[in-house]
């Protein structure tokens, strides 16, 4: 049978980030355009215009010409914003249920055009690759995103551009027909343009027993490192000259702990994954903590044209513009979607996230806190067979222990897109 292709691990910087465009809604899942032998080719395209009244994430954005304490660049304010964004999947077409292996790649260029603030325009980059392989008793799977964005983030309290790469792969054992051995292991880099980067890896290494037909318990280890990549500016002055050079500093963070796993599906209606541990954290100082982690995802049909999509999290990540410093986020969202008629939706996403900011050497300091929600009802209708339109609002609010850092969002928008 064909077998299922390891699913990519969210990267923790992307949870506090707007990723431009704002959750465009594509349509439904459509036959193929295309069969090339073996491979099923889908087309799609789509469009978004965009009202944002504080693009630049600042507490006061109409202060237009000034410079909000603690920010070195004065706020944007306003502005509309149009985005279009066509795409392709090629992916080994789904009929050949007799193949052992699985592969699509991906890729989706958006181009963004700001009316008030040109310099703001961009083109976003989003591409994945997935490929797995089923034997009898072993199964193996990849896969590799990139995503490059421009946009508001959280952490840095502005519009910064950054490229993420994240590597997944998973090796899976069965052992008896209820028990298995499976690893995990993901690979990611962030890389802003100015701040701070960081590579991390971690390993997940479970033994797993299958309870009953839809409940799966496992038992590991967790094993993982985070480098940070810290940059300052250092000036020489003589008494003839002045020069300055920047010097790069690599700091690493070494982590370990015991997870556990947990998982209930059923055919049709509940599909729930928990992943809980505890994770004790060393760094380049020799300063260390112990403290929870856990990852939830879970959706839920209750009626025919009702679904639940929840999600809740703790997880650790170094800060993009603190020097010596991460943030522990701490968070849950909750997604529903409700069909009115054939082709009419609602849908409503509510999420809120603490950012908990923890000095990662001994002569760091910081106390910075963060409170970030975020509600976003919309809209949407399905059109013949490929047409998806919609309209929605989105309220985003952070609540900041350092002011500097709060700020109000509003966006309205109207999108649609064509999927084939």
């Amino acid at each position: 049978m064909l077998i299922a292709v390891v699913a990519m691990a969210g990267s923790p910087a992307l949870a506090l980030a707007q990723l431009p465009p704002p959750n465009i809604v594509l349509t439904e899942p459509r036959p193929a355009l295309l069969t090339v032998k073996s491979f099923d080719i889908h087309l799609r395209a789509a469009t978004a215009l965009v009202y944002d009244d504080n693009i630049s994430l600042y507490e006061n954005p109409q202060a237009i010409g000034g410079i909000q304490t603690g920010r070195n660049q004065p706020p944007l304010g306003d502005d509309f914003i149009y985005t279009f964004a066509p795409g392709i999947r090629v992916a080994k077409a789904t009929g050949l249920e007799a193949s052992p292996s699985a592969l699509s790649v991906d890729y989706t260029p958006s181009f963004i055009f700001f009316v008030k603030n040109e310099e703001e325009n961009s083109i976003d980059h989003a591409a994945s690759l997935k490929a797995g392989y089923g034997f009898t008793k072993l199964t193996l799977g990849l896969s590799q995103d990139y995503i490059s964005t421009a946009g508001g983030v959280i952490d840095v309290g502005n519009r910064v551009s950054q490229e993420n790469y994240n590597t997944a792969a998973m090796v899976r054992y069965e052992l008896t027909e209820k028990t298995f051995l499976q690893s995990d292991g993901t690979f990611r880099i962030i890389d802003y343009e100015t701040l701070t980067d960081s590579k991390e890896w971690y390993l997940i290494t479970t033994m797993n027993y299958q309870i009953s037909p839809k409940v799966t318990l496992g038992f590991g280890v967790t094993v993982g490192q985070l480098y940070v990549t810290e940059q300052s500016q250092v000036v020489i002055t003589n008494l003839t000259s002045t020069n300055s050079f920047t010097t790069t500093m690599v700091r690493p963070q070494t982590y370990a702990g015991p997870t556990l796993r947990a998982s209930y599906r059923t055919t049709e209606k509940t599909d729930i994954s928990l992943t809980l541990g505890a994770e004790y954290r060393t760094y380049d100082d020799g300063s260390s903590e112990f403290g929870p982690v856990f990852a939830f995802t879970g959706s839920y049909r209750p009626f025919e044209g009702t679904g639940f999509t929840m999600e809740a999290h703790r997880r650790q990540q170094n800060s993009a513009v603190i020097s010596g410093a991460n943030y522990i986020s701490t968070g849950a969202s909750l997604s529903v979607r409700q069909r009115f008629r054939d082709r009419l939706f609602g849908t409503l996403t509510a999420s809120f996230d603490n950012a908990d900011y923890v000095p990662t050497s001994r002569s760091a300091h910081t106390t910075r806190n963060d409170d970030y929600f975020l509600l976003r009802p919309g809209l949407e209708a399905i059109l013949g067979r490929s047409w998806t339109v919609g309209i929605f609002y989105q309220y985003r609010q952070d609540i900041s222990s350092e002011e500097s850092y709060s700020f109000v969002n509003n966006q309205v928008g109207i999108q649609a897109a064509w999927g084939y």
